[in-house]
C-alpha cells in the first residue's frame, strides 16, 4: 500500500489572554504567567467566578473593514487577527486559492445577547428579533473570507471544546484528497454571558484560577482567543522554500455517546481515540515526548483525561511530559484543539515545556507533569488531547520538522453510496423510498407534528423541538441503512441553532439574575446540541459535529462527511439537516413571499466497498457533490449529459444559476422545485437530496441532479442507481 504524504504546517497564528501573536502567547506560557482577569465585558454578580482568560484592548472597530464595524462581533475579530499571523508566516502566495475552515461555539453570542439585554423586560417585537439572527456562527468563516478574497472553499463547525481540532483534521483531509492545495485551519471563540452563566449554574467554575490536574481543582477557568495553522502538502511547501515549523502527522475523532456534559469516568474511549491517533501517525508511545492535555480544571475530566493517557500510553506514560495551557489562557472553547495546537508545534519546534500553571499536588502523580516554568527538553512528537460536550473527541499528532520521513498509512478510498435516507416534513418521518412522495403530488398541507412522540420519551425528556425533529430523521436515516451506530458519525447542518430556547434562557437571566439559570438547560443551548444530542440517543461513537452554512449548511454537511470518510473509510457517515420551527426565526424570515415550514432529511454514506461487505443495498451511488462560488457554466459541464431517465431537483435558485441551468444539458430534463410543495426552510436543500436517493431507490429516475442554492454559493449533488455488487 502507497504511503500518503505529510501535512506541513507553514504558518501559525494566536490571538489569547496572554497576547496577540503566537510568539508573545508561546513566550508568556513558557515563562509560567496567567492571563486570567476580572471581566469587565458584562456583569459577573452572582457567578461562581469573576475570572477569565480575556483578550484585553480588543479593538474591534479598528480590525473590521472599513464600514462593517457595527456588524462584526469579538469572534470575527480574533479569527481575522490569527488568520493575518499564520497567512503572513506561512509566506504563501495571496492569489493562490484557499480553503478555510473554522471550529467555534459562541459565534457573535456577545453582541446577539447585548441587543436582547437593551429590550424591555419580557418582550421581543418582530422587528428587534432580526438583531437575534445577525451572528450565526458561520460569520465568522464567511468575513474573514471575504477579507482574504482567496478562499474557495470553507466550512463553519462545532463540536463543543473539540472544535478546532476537528477542524484541523478535515483541513487535513481536503488536503490528502486533492480538493484544496492549501488550508488554513484553526477556532475561535469570544467570551459571552451565556456560556459564562451556563458553566458557573452547572457547578463547573472555580473562583480561583482553574488548577488542572491537582487535587484540589474546582473547576475552569472560561477564556477566548482565536488559532490558525496553514496546512500543504510537504511537496508543496518543499517546492516554494517555505520553512516547515512542524508537521500534522495524525489524527483520531470520535464521540462517546455517554452524557451531555460528563465525560465517560473509565476513559476507556479517549484512550482508544489516543491509539487511533497514533496508529494514524505511524507512531508508538515510545515515539511521543510531550502531551498537550485537554486539562479542563474539573474533577470528571482530569480524572478521565489521566485515566486515558496511563491506559494508551502504558509504560511510558510515566516518562512522557504532560501539561495543560488552560491554567494559562483559560477554557477558550471552540477554539481551544487550534490554539493548543499551535502551541504544541511550537513546543516541539523549540524543545520548550509549557507548564501546568496552579498544579502542587498531582491527583495522577504517575504522570510527568511539567510543573516549572521554562523548562528545556528535546521534542520528537506531541500529541495535543481535546474533549468536548456530549463526548465529542479528537486527538492530534505532530512532529518535528527534522522528523524521519516514513510510510504513513493512507486510507483505500472507494466510491461513496447511500445506504440509508430519510426526510421530515408535512408527511411527517419517511424513509428509505418513501421520501420520493414530495414529488408526485402538487402540495403537502402543514400537519401538526410532535417529533417527540416519535423517540423514546425518558431519553428525549430534555430535547426541545429541534433536537426531537433532528433525532428522530438521523434515526430513521439510520434504521434504513441497518448501520451499527458503533463507529458511524454524524455531520449536522444547522443555520441558526435553538434561537428560541436561547433568547428565552437569557431572558431569564437578565430579568431574575444568574440564580435563576438552569443547569439541565444550558447544555441544550451549545451549537452542537442537535448532534451531541443524536450521538448520545443513537449511540453513535464516530466524529459527530454539527456544520453551519445559512441555507446551505445541509449540503455543506454532505461535504464534511465525505471528507471524514476520506479519512476513515471504513466508517458510515450519516449526514443532512433538519430545521424546526422556531418563532423568532419565523419573525424574521417568514414575511416573504416563500411559505416557512419546518423539515429537512439525512443520509447514511458509505464507502461502497465496506457497505457491500457488510450485506447492505445501496440506495443510490453519490457520483459527485460539490459547491461553487461563480463559474456556475464551467460547474455544470463538469456533470457530463444527463441519461434519458434523469431528473432535476431544485430549491428555489437565484436568476444566474437559473440561466446557467438554461444554457446547460440539463436545460430539457424534468424538474422538480421541493419548496413549491412543501414551502422553504434552511434545510430544504438536505430534503431535495433525501427526495433524490427515493426517487433512485424507486427507480422513478436513474440520474438525479440536485441543484441548491444561497448566499452566492451552488450546490451540485449528482446521484446515480447502484450497481449490482460484482
Amino acid at each position: 500500500m502507497l504511503g500518503r504524504e505529510r501535512i506541513a504546517i507553514t504558518g501559525l497564528g494566536v490571538v489569547s489572554a496572554l497576547g496577540s501573536s503566537s510568539e508573545q502567547t508561546f513566550q508568556r506560557a513558557c515563562a509560567g504567567e496567567r492571563g486570567f482577569v476580572p471581566v469587565d465585558l458584562f456583569d459577573t454578580s452572582g457567578l461562581r467566578s469573576s475570572l477569565a482568560g480575556q483578550v484585553l484592548g480588543l479593538d474591534v472597530a479598528a480590525i473590521a473593514p472599513r464600514g462593517e464595524a457595527a456588524d462584526w462581533s469579538r469572534s470575527d475579530a480574533l479569527a481575522l487577527l490569527a488568520a493575518r499571523e499564520a497567512l503572513t508566516a506561512a509566506r504563501a502566495p495571496a492569489t493562490e486559492p484557499l480553503g478555510l475552515v473554522l471550529g467555534g461555539t459562541t459565534g457573535g453570542m456577545y453582541e446577539t445577547e447585548r441587543a436582547l439585554a437593551a429590550l424591555p423586560a419580557g418582550s421581543i417585537e418582530p422587528r428587534d428579533a432580526r438583531r437575534l439572527l445577525d451572528f450565526p456562527l458561520s460569520v465568522s468563516v464567511e468575513r474573514v473570507a471575504r477579507v482574504l478574497g482567496s478562499v474557495v472553499h470553507s466550512a463553519t463547525v462545532c463540536s463543543a471544546c473539540s472544535s478546532g481540532a476537528v477542524a484541523l483534521a478535515l483541513g487535513a483531509s481536503w488536503l490528502l484528497s486533492g480538493r484544496m492545495g492549501r488550508v488554513l485551519a484553526g477556532g475561535v471563540d469570544g467570551l459571552c454571558q451565556l456560556t459564562f452563566t451556563g458553566f458557573s449554574a452547572l457547578g463547573a467554575m472555580d473562583a480561583e484560577p482553574c488548577r488542572p490536574f491537582d487535587v484540589s481543582r474546582a473547576g475552569l477557568t472560561l477564556g477566548e482567543g482565536a488559532g490558525c495553522l496553514v496546512l500543504e502538502l510537504e511537496s508543496s511547501a518543499r517546492q516554494r522554500g517555505a520553512e516547515i515549523i512542524g508537521f500534522l502527522s495524525g489524527w483520531a475523532l470520535g464521540s462517546e455517546a455517554h452524557h451531555i456534559t460528563h465525560p465517560e469516568p473509565s476513559g476507556a474511549r479517549a484512550s482508544t481515540l489516543i491509539t487511533d491517533a497514533l496508529r494514524s501517525a505511524g507512531l508508538a508511545p515510545s515515539d511521543i515526548d510531550y502531551v498537550n492535555a485537554h486539562g479542563t480544571g474539573t474533577v470528571q475530566n482530569d480524572a478521565m483525561e489521566a485515566l486515558a493517557l496511563q491506559r494508551a500510553l502504558g509504560p511510558d506514560a510515566s516518562r512522557i511530559w504532560v501539561s495543560s495551557s488552560k491554567a494559562q489562557i483559560g477554557h477558550t472553547l471552540g477554539a481551544a484543539g487550534a490554539i493548543e495546537a499551535a502551541l504544541s508545534v511550537l513546543s516541539i519546534q523549540r524543545g520548550a515545556l509549557l507548564p501546568t500553571v496552579g498544579l502542587v499536588e498531582p491527583a495522577a502523580p504517575s504522570l510527568r507533569h511539567v510543573r516549572a516554568p521554562n523548562q528545556k527538553s528535546a521534542l520528537r512528537a506531541a500529541l495535543s488531547c481535546s474533549f468536548g460536550f456530549g463526548g465529542a473527541c479528537a486527538v492530534l499528532a505532530f512532529e518535528a520538522p527534522d522528523a524521519e520521513k516514513r510510510v504513513l498509512p493512507a486510507p483505500q478510498r472507494g466510491s461513496v453510496v447511500v445506504s440509508g435516507a430519510a426526510s421530515y416534513g408535512p408527511l411527517g418521518l419517511l424513509t428509505g423510498a418513501a421520501s420520493a412522495r414530495y414529488l408526485e403530488a402538487d402540495t403537502f398541507a402543514e400537519a401538526e407534528l410532535d417529533p417527540l412522540t416519535l423517540l423514546d420519551a425518558e431519553r428525549s425528556r430534555r430535547f426541545g423541538r429541534a433536537s426531537a425533529c433532528l433525532v428522530a430523521t438521523a434515526e430513521g436515516a439510520l434504521q434504513s441503512a441497518a448501520v451499527t451506530p458503533a463507529g458511524t458519525g454524524l455531520v449536522v447542518g444547522s443555520a441558526f441553532g435553538d434561537v428560541t430556547r436561547s433568547v428565552q434562557f437569557l431572558q431569564k437571566l437578565f430579568d431574575r439574575g444568574p440564580k435563576f439559570a438552569s443547569p439541565a438547560e444550558f447544555p441544550q443551548l451549545v451549537a452542537s446540541t442537535g448532534s451531541g444530542n443524536a450521538s448520545l440517543y443513537l449511540g453513535l461513537t464516530g466524529p459527530c459535529l454539527t456544520v453551519s452554512e445559512f441555507a446551505t449548511s445541509g449540503e455543506n454537511a454532505v461535504s464534511v462527511a465525505l471528507a471524514l470518510l476520506e479519512l476513515d473509510p471504513a466508517s458510515a457517515c450519516l449526514a443532512g439537516a433538519v430545521e424546526a420551527r422556531d418563532a423568532i426565526v419565523a419573525a424574521v424570515l417568514g414575511g416573504g413571499p416563500r411559505r416557512r415550514s419546518e423539515g429537512g432529511g439525512f443520509v447514511v454514506l458509505e464507502d461502497e466497498g465496506v457497505a457491500r461487505a457488510r450485506g447492505a443495498t445501496p440506495l443510490a451511488r453519490l457520483l459527485t457533490h460539490f459547491a461553487l462560488r461563480g463559474e456556475f457554466d464551467a460547474g455544470l459541464s463538469r456533470l457530463g449529459a444527463p441519461l434519458a431517465e434523469s431528473l432535476l431537483i431544485t430549491t428555489p435558485l437565484p436568476v444566474e444559476v437559473e440561466a446557467a441551468l438554461a444554457r446547460s444539458a440539463w436545460s430539457g430534463v424534468p424538474r422538480r422545485d421541493v419548496s413549491s410543495k412543501i414551502g422553504f426552510h434552511e434545510a430544504i436543500g438536505a430534503t431535495a437530496l433525501a427526495c433524490a436517493v427515493a426517487q433512485i431507490a424507486a427507480e422513478k429516475c436513474r440520474l438525479a441532479l440536485v441543484v441548491t442554492s444561497d448566499r452566492g454559493l451552488l450546490y451540485l449533488s449528482l446521484l446515480g442507481a447502484p450497481e449490482e455488487a460484482s
